[in-house]
């Protein structure tokens, strides 16, 4: 039996977790959520094979694998904090903003039809949730200065799909599954500044606001092929997933305020747009995953994952009675990594955990003239993730815990670009985000109930 000393595996799993920091990983929008018993607690280091049908998602070739089943997440705890820690200097600390969430992000099962295993599935993808506000008042020379920033980006991005996988020799199986993905997204952002002459009839002296909201969404369909090799010692395992193609509704609406007034100055303008033809588009993903299993209860697993770039594109071209501004997007490409270890105690208990990142690759440009672009506040993630995994009958339930934080925040100088922010002059080296969500999930076996 081949063994691997206990603080050797540990010292594995520190390594490749400082690797990670250095790599530039995942997308915002890619996967910021981890679904099933083994991929939720093992960082979706799972290409290689699970015997979970949350395989439809990671790697349907190993559909197989999984008895019929019905798993469920009835409701997932979510604490998240956003914003910067001391938005106008090192003296005054902003409040961030604190969110909770309970709401479920899978459902899926399994079943065998003469013969041929179909898995369906239902998850929330991506679930974002970045909202910050901060206000500041100064009273200097009998007049009182307000300023006030405001900024939101949320959404999700639904999937939902079935999968089988098919055997071609008795270690080597491939799979595909077919999604539909509903993305739907939510961005806005205010810059107020205002001057009051307190001594002369609180008269305005100054008034700056910008003001830009926008909501946009899209269905199209999406497809993931897997290939397997399964063996008693070493699994491999590779997907390919395409980007969202055949559209079938695009979405959305635009407005944006500005007005400036001063003793020189009175300038206002507004663009309305409620009928927007948005496009989100997607990368191609290639990821491959490796799973040994270093003695006959323990088990370590670990994938990469490559996105293509997506040159800058027309997410949607605004139109108004005074100009016309193309909404521009794009994205660099990317890798993302992720390890794993799992450890049947017995028949009953199994220990599991992983490290992952899920992180930035957006970049915020400047808007050249006639163009539009969204400010993304979000830097590199790092997450760390444990549960334990009960079986009692034919019963399953995960319980755990994933944490995430930033670990490198985009440059400064990026933040600039949002339109007019500068005027506010704040700190913007202290974004912070972090988020805890409790795993829960019941599993259910079906194999002698069902017979079809």
């Amino acid at each position: 039996m081949f063994k691997v000393p206990f603080l050797k595996v540990h010292f594995c799993l520190l390594l490749i977790g400082l690797l990670s920091s250095s790599i530039i990983a995942q997308n915002y929008l890619y996967d910021t959520e981890q679904f099933g018993i083994k991929g939720a607690t093992l960082g979706g280091s799972v290409i290689a094979g699970a015997d979970d049908e949350s395989m439809t998602f990671y790697n349907p070739a190993a559909i197989h694998k999984a008895p019929s089943q019905v798993s469920v997440s009835l409701f997932q705890p979510t604490v998240k904090t956003f914003g910067f820690d001391k938005f106008w200097g090192g003296n005054e600390t902003s409040n961030l903003n604190t969110d909770f969430g309970l709401r479920p992000s899978l459902l899926s099962f399994k079943v065998k039809i003469k013969g041929l295993d179909i898995a369906f599935i239902k998850i929330s993808k991506s679930d974002l949730n970045d909202k910050f506000s901060a206000k500041r008042e100064i009273v200097f020379n009998n007049a009182q200065t307000t300023q006030f920033f405001e900024y939101e980006y949320s959404g999700e991005d639904r999937w939902f799909g079935a999968g089988t996988s098919f055997q071609i020799t008795p270690k080597f199986h491939i799979g595909v599954s077919q999604f539909v993905s509903i993305a739907n997204f939510k961005y806005r952002n205010k810059i107020l500044l205002e001057r009051i002459e307190l001594d002369n009839n609180n008269l305005t002296t100054n008034f700056f606001n910008s003001e830009q909201s926008s909501d946009y969404g899209n269905t199209g369909l999406i497809t993931k092929i897997g290939f397997l090799y399964d063996s008693e010692k070493h699994d491999f395992g590779f997907t390919v997933t395409t980007p969202k193609y055949l559209r079938i509704r695009n979405s959305g609406e635009f407005a944006s305020t500005f007005v400036n007034i001063d003793e020189t100055t009175n300038v206002a303008q507004q663009v309305i747009d409620n009928d927007l033809n948005t496009t989100i588009k997607t990368p191609w993903e290639f990821s491959f995953g490796y799973s040994v299993r270093l003695q006959e209860k323990r088990k370590l697993w670990v994938n990469a994952s490559y996105y293509t770039g997506i040159s800058d594109y027309q997410t949607a071209l605004v139109e108004s009675a005074n100009n016309n501004m193309s909404w521009i997007n794009g994205t660099k490409a990317i890798f993302n990594f992720g390890i794993g270890y799992s450890h049947e105690i017995n028949d009953k208990l199994e220990l599991l955990g992983g490290l992952r990142t899920n992180n930035f690759a957006y970049t915020n440009k400047q808007s050249q003239d006639g163009e539009l672009r969204n400010t993304i506040l979000d830097g590199n993630h790092f997450h760390f993730v444990f549960g334990t995994k009960f079986k009692f009958r034919r019963h399953n339930v995960l319980l755990g815990v994933d944490w995430g934080t930033l670990m490198d925040n985009p440059e400064e100088g990026n933040f600039n670009f949002l339109k007019n922010i500068g005027r506010l002059a704040p700190n913007l080296k202290g974004l912070k985000k972090n988020n805890i969500n409790i795993l829960l999930t019941y599993r259910f076996i079906l194999d002698e109930f069902i017979k079809l």
